[in-house]
């Protein structure tokens, strides 16, 4: 997996596409990692990724975090959002 910091690395998109072609890459933006790869080549995608000392590197360091949430408590906390996202659709309804 090719890595591309896109606040140092001023790529053309087009040179961006042609990476992904190849390989899926590894976006960095302001602290933020998107991976771009070709949609319709799961199996490949799958293979690169098993086989990238990038992509291998990028799940160690997500490990390294410590934080854990039950999916419990997300499942808890997306219901109490959805839940205000209503009662603000009621008090603040769209002029159509």
């Amino acid at each position: 997996m090719r890595a591309v910091n896109l606040e140092t690395d001023k790529s053309e998109l087009f040179q961006i596409l042609n990476f992904a072609w190849i390989e899926p890459v590894l976006l960095l933006i302001s602290g933020e990692e998107f991976i771009l790869s070709r949609a319709d080549d799961f199996d490949a995608e799958v293979e690169s990724l098993r086989n990238s000392s990038n992509y291998q590197n990028f799940l160690n360091e997500r490990l390294k975090c410590q934080v854990r949430f039950p999916i419990e408590d997300v499942e808890k906390e997306l219901s109490h959002l959805e839940e205000e996202f209503q009662d603000y659709k009621e008090l603040y309804p769209r002029e159509q």
